[in-house]
């Protein structure tokens, strides 16, 4: 069930209810009993695992340079490495 987000134009309080799609939605604030307004809050929707975008297809095709750290030839990238130069 989704959680709904309610705010008082009376006493500007927010008040968190857990309704269903079908419930019918706050029409007064349980503190002051003035009106509330449903407020729009961004989700908590996060895309994990393999199959997705960031994780499968951002980075084909391109290889990673070496690095002398990993006992790869150094890149005019690595110049300003401290682990390429061996300090």
């Amino acid at each position: 069930m989704p959680i709904y987000e309610y705010r008082c134009r009376k006493c500007e309080s927010v008040v968190e209810r857990i309704q269903g799609v079908s419930d019918r939605p706050l029409s007064k604030c349980p503190s002051c009993g003035g009106k509330v307004e449903r407020l729009m809050s961004s989700g908590a929707f996060h895309l994990k695992g393999s199959g997705w975008y960031a994780t499968d297809y951002a980075g084909k095709g391109k290889k990673p340079e070496a690095c002398p750290a990993a006992g790869g030839e150094a890149s005019p990238a690595c110049a300003a490495c401290p682990k390429a130069s061996g300090e």
